[in-house]
């Protein structure tokens, strides 16, 4: 260029021109060697194709980087940005233009002061941990996070709570026109312009920008050694961006200097978009970023609820989800599981409230940060997977392994796909009612007796069947098989061999004693039906006989035992002698006799009994025979019936259970322990 300078900045950049032969940010060469004599119009001639060359080139370097899914296009035909180009627009098929690498920082502000050589600041994702400890040690009151965007200058300041947990505490964005009036009032062309683009417009005075962002900076957020800077610095390329942070850096490091003895550092560090934080995304969510690194100064706590097995007191229990001292890394999420129970009644969704710390017995003393809500049935498990995002942030992910009763609920998405649970407003813990006490129902004790003898085999299945499905159904309500023990008594007919699976003389399966309702089940798989010789009465007078023994056996010990023996049958028994048709028992047996032994011994007897079919009979003997049957099972079931075909198993089963008392409301917490 002859020596001389061209308007004191670079004709291809704008950028201030520093009498170097080459420019700092575009490397154009600025000063060439000297020469004797004019310059010929050929010399001339080319440094103009060379200047215009390069200008186009720099021009549509900051258009496509202004405008990246466009091409350098505002509109996806031409634009205000194509029309400034230097040298036209973009020609077809010409390259997308490679960003510049990093280049050397440009000049402070004021060139005629002495520049101060900023220090050194680590870009390592490290740093983000360095920032916060900073923080958390309260070596600085707060954090004030500054980012120059294409859009606008946007702070967000970072504070520590009660909680010991760092948060966004407020944000502000302002627009560039009110910061840098110089600039284009189209969005397109101040993109452009920021880029470091030129076009044919007159060109953004780099120090008046700097003057301008300078002004802003004092005026709005002066250096302060109250609250610590962390500047977000633009990937390369944005030229004006890149000015604008150093405007920033070079503030602070005079106030630095100019007060070694603050108390914080009033740029504590600066993270690089693309490097220490994501490339991509607005300054909160960089900012969240930064903050989901920041170590749990206090145990992350779920709020449960434990019942003492002896007495029933409920009291509040905390388990620990993410212990003190945990740390993720960038991009990190921790996991955990936890399983849960359900209490004793109740239709609603069962409180989850996370808290940071531990509570007292009275609920005080710790934070609360979120409730979850789950279902889970009463006396069932949940497991549940819950996340750490960071500090503070605890997210229910859903039942862990599809366990059984149990969905999340609410929205956003929330039942048993798997979706996270509903967040409520936080509860007040030291508020929050507990039940006073939650008193177990005494055990109860099931034995049964089930003809085996039908019209068919058919008949006797059912009963069979109803049999097997009561004794599911019961254990599903008592996992842990401390409420339930079952038994059972099979029974044929007397002395008739009635199929290929009993012989000569059976006449009573093995009884099962009370016990698990595996050991129940078991032996009711075993147990085949047979057809029925007679109508009038059954062997059910020998199968009581055989359950008074089992049904009034001592519990051993204080427990409170309810023993229930239910009549599987469609026929009475046998009387000790025969009346009428009614035949009578071989072996003697009086059923009332033992009837009267289990109530006696406090043994609830209860009947299903199978209707009787056909048209009332009409001579005598079938009359009384009728009339036996009728006051037999009217006998029989003076401590209750149900009747098949109105009364499933499922129905019996619930009718059966035992019910627990809760004295005071419904326990609105998960259980952390099975109630038994």
């Amino acid at each position: 260029m002859g020596g001389s300078r061209i308007d004191q900045i670079c004709p291809v950049c704008g950028a201030p021109e520093q009498g170097r032969e080459f420019c700092s940010v575009c490397q154009w060469r600025l000063y060439d060697d000297p020469v004797l004599g004019e310059l010929t119009a050929e010399d001339v001639q080319q440094a103009k194709s060379a200047l215009r060359t390069a200008g186009h080139a720099w021009d549509a370097r900051a258009a496509e980087l202004s405008t990246p899914d466009r091409g350098g296009r505002a509109d996806g035909d031409g634009g205000p940005v194509e029309a400034i180009l230097r040298g036209g627009p973009l020609r077809p098929g010409e390259k997308k233009q490679p960003r510049p690498a990093e280049r050397e920082q440009p000049a402070p502000p004021d060139s005629r002061e002495q520049p101060f050589v900023p220090d050194p600041f680590i870009s390592d994702p490290a740093e983000c941990r360095e920032i916060l400890d900073t923080l958390l040690d309260h070596r600085t009151k707060g954090l004030r996070f500054i980012e120059f965007t294409p859009d606008g200058v946007h702070i967000v300041k970072v504070a520590v709570g009660s909680d010991g947990i760092p948060r966004q505490v407020d944000a502000e964005s302002t627009e560039w026109h009110s910061i840098a009036p110089m600039l284009d009032s189209c969005a397109d062309i101040r993109r452009f312009q920021l880029a470091g683009g030129i076009g044919t417009l007159p060109p953004v005075s780099r120090r008046d920008f700097d003057a301008a962002v300078l002004h802003w900076l004092k005026a709005s957020f002066p250096p302060t050694d109250e609250c610590s800077g962390v500047l977000l610095t633009p990937r390369s390329g944005w030229i004006l961006l890149e000015r604008a942070a150093t405007t920033v850096r070079t503030a602070y490091s005079h106030y630095s200097h100019a007060h070694p003895h603050t108390h914080s550092l009033p740029l504590l560090a600066e993270l690089r978009r693309g490097r220490s934080i994501a490339a991509d995304g607005t300054t909160a969510d960089a900012v969240r970023e930064v903050l989901r690194t920041a170590p749990l100064l206090a145990d992350h706590t779920l709020l449960l609820a434990r019942a003492d097995r002896l007495t029933g007191a409920v009291r509040l229990h905390s388990h620990v989800l993410f212990p003190a001292g945990a740390r993720l890394r960038r991009g990190e999420t921790a996991t955990t599981n936890v399983t849960v129970f359900g209490g004793v009644g109740g239709t609603e969704p069962l409180l989850l409230p996370v808290l940071a710390g531990t509570p007292a017995a009275d609920g005080t003393g710790a934070a609360p940060l979120t409730v979850h809500q789950v279902t889970v049935g009463a006396g069932e498990q949940a497991r549940l997977t819950f996340a750490l995002h960071g500090p503070g942030e605890v997210e229910l992910v859903a039942p862990g392994d599809g366990s059984p009763g149990a969905t999340a609920d609410g929205s956003p998405g929330a039942t048993a796909d798997g979706s996270p649970g509903e967040r409520v407003a936080a509860v007040d813990v030291p508020a929050l009612r507990l039940p006073r006490r939650i008193v177990r129902p005494p055990r109860l004790e099931l034995l049964l007796t089930v003809e085996l003898s039908g019209g068919d085999e058919a008949e006797a299945e059912e009963r069979l069947a109803f049999a097997r499905d009561l004794v599911s159904a019961l254990a599903r309500h008592d996992d842990s098989g401390a409420l339930l023990r079952t038994g059972a008594v099979g029974h044929y007919d007397h002395a008739i061999r009635e199929s290929v699976y009993t012989s000569r003389r059976t006449l009573l399966q093995a009884p099962v004693p009370a016990g698990p309702a595996s050991a129940t089940l078991a032996a009711l798989a075993g147990w085949r039906p047979a057809r029925r010789k007679q109508d009038m009465a059954s062997s059910l007078e020998d199968a009581l006989k055989a359950v008074v023994p089992l049904a009034t056996v001592a519990s051993g010990g204080a427990e409170h035992v309810r023993r229930v023996v239910l009549i599987v049958a469609r026929r009475p028994p046998g009387l000790p002698r025969q009346h009428g048709i009614v035949p009578a028992c071989p072996l003697g047996v009086d059923w009332q006799v033992e009837l009267g032994r289990l109530r006696s011994a406090g043994v609830q007897v209860m009947t299903r009994a199978d209707p009787v079919t056909g048209p009332p009979p009409s001579d005598h003997p079938g009359v009384a025979a009728r009339r036996y049957a009728d006051a037999a099972w009217a006998a029989l079931s003076g401590g209750g019936a149900f009747r098949p075909g109105a009364d499933p198993a499922a129905a019996v089963a619930k009718a059966l259970t035992p019910i627990w008392q809760v004295e005071g409301p419904d326990c609105r917490l998960a259980f952390a322990s099975p109630l038994l």
